[in-house]
């Protein structure tokens, strides 16, 4: 059984080679044994090809935020980008699950570089820092330090960089 799912952009396959006795699992090119699986709400754990480790998951619809040895990753399930990308939704960082904001590393009016910090968010006991995606100048924070928001919140409003500027 094959699934296809994107890790932080990046569209990847997995495929269930084996059940018994033990789980096989074909990552790419790399065949691993899978054990030991565990969950216990947000938090896992698993023993891949002999070795354990241990994390954080949070779903929204067919987006699962992932934070594994010291890094977050993006997995979308289905290999599709997730609803409300476009021209509109680029320039609209929005919450896609609830929580807290830790910190605010932009302002209005500051011109931004692809992977330039705007916020570091919590959820779920997982802090994220959302970066941009794209040459943009803020328009406007939405939000300071300390404040809780919904899913859906808007977060940052961005403009983006006309050619030659």
């Amino acid at each position: 059984m094959n699934h296809t799912y994107k890790v932080d952009g990046t569209q990847a396959e997995a495929e269930i080679v084996a059940l018994r006795p033990s789980l096989r699992v074909r990552l790419g090119m790399q065949l691993h044994s899978l054990s030991g699986l565990q969950a216990d709400g947000a938090h896992f754990a698993i023993c891949l090809d002999g070795v354990r480790y241990e994390g954080w998951r949070c779903r929204v619809g067919d987006l699962v935020h992932v934070r594994l040895n010291g890094r977050t990753y993006l997995v979308h399930l289905d290999g599709r980008p997730p609803a409300g990308t476009g021209a509109a939704a680029e320039n609209e960082l929005r919450a896609s699950m609830p929580g807290v904001v830790v910190a605010v590393h932009c302002k209005a009016g500051q011109q931004l570089q692809p992977g330039d910090q705007l916020l570091t968010l919590e959820s779920m006991k997982l802090q994220v820092t959302m970066v941009a995606s794209h040459a943009a100048t803020v328009q406007q924070v939405h939000v300071g330090a300390d404040m809780v928001f919904e899913r859906g919140a808007l977060l940052v409003s961005l403009a983006h960089e006309e050619k030659g500027q």
